[in-house]
């Protein structure tokens, strides 16, 4: 009864991706077996299929896009349309503008895709690998992972290569794996230098980055913790290891910081309501 028995529970339910797993997912007409709290061997290896068929959801979008560039490249549509435009609106009422953005996140999306999935043990196996810093983040960050991130790395891609945008990503993960975000992604992306690609001063600008700017979840602190606020406001440890590199960057940061500091001290001054003049004996009087 049931099926054969001679393969491993782990060669029968560990994939190379979720998309293997989701492709041989097959329809369940009855449950598998009457064991109230445990799962066969049979059970584990469908439930590992129903999950990643689930995630498939999450990377529709690259999909999506790699599927979209073949239509538009190979001209799939011309049989019933005149344009991509026009196939893309008449079948999903989808604008050529978003059917454009998918097409150019797909590649960046794949590549990261596998950097994390091949971090993460697949379903059932257990990870022998030596741990790493992105390994501990890969997780959550495959679980995040979506269209709005891979979005933000496409001006890196642009800039270098797929390599490149993945080095920001990777090291964004590493460094932050606990709360990457497309707004994080932005910011990272934005301190980054130009000119030629070097791939340690790239990582080092992220790192920097991601040391130095503000938490996020100010609004749940103390408001009065004015030292708090101080230290998070003025990054010292960015500013300690740009001096040890160019101590005249260094300060000229510390001047152009003195300077807002300056500015925001006039603003709020001038724009302050005008202190209430003391009032006369005689106008007491009156």
């Amino acid at each position: 009864m049931g099926g054969p028995r001679d393969a491993s529970p782990t060669e029968r339910w560990e994939y190379k991706s979720a998309v293997d797993m989701a492709k041989a997912l097959q329809p369940l007409r009855r449950p598998l077996s009457a064991q109230p709290r445990t799962l066969t061997s049979d059970e584990k290896a469908m439930l590992a299929q129903c999950v990643a068929a689930v995630d498939t959801l999450q990377w529709a979008f690259w999909l999506a896009g790699k599927a979209l560039e073949n239509i538009r490249v190979g001209k799939l549509y011309r049989a019933e349309c005149g344009s991509f435009e026009d196939f893309v609106w008449k079948h999903w009422q989808m604008k050529k503008a978003y059917a454009n953005k998918l097409i150019r996140t797909w590649r960046i999306a794949e590549a990261v895709f596998e950097l994390l999935s091949n971090e993460v043990a697949p379903i059932g196996a257990t990870s022998r690998k030596k741990p790493t810093a992105l390994g501990a983040n890969a997780e959550k960050a495959l679980k995040a992972l979506n269209q709005a991130q891979v979005w933000e790395l496409v001006p890196v891609a642009d800039t270098w290569d797929i390599d490149a945008a993945l080095l920001v990503y990777r090291t964004t993960v590493e460094v932050d794996g606990a709360n990457v975000t497309a707004k994080v992604l932005n910011g990272a992306v934005a301190a980054l230098p130009t000119g030629d690609f070097d791939a340690e001063e790239i990582a080092a600008h992220v790192r920097e980055y991601l040391e130095s700017r503000d938490d996020e979840d100010d609004e749940d602190g103390d408001p009065t913790d004015f030292a708090a606020r101080v230290e998070k406001a003025v990054p010292y440890r960015w500013v300690k290891r740009l001096a040890k590199r160019d101590t005249v960057a260094a300060s000229r940061y510390l001047d152009e910081l003195q300077a807002h500091i300056d500015k925001c001290r006039t603003e709020l001054l001038e724009s302050a309501p005008a202190a209430p003049q003391p009032v006369t004996p005689e106008e007491a009087a009156a």
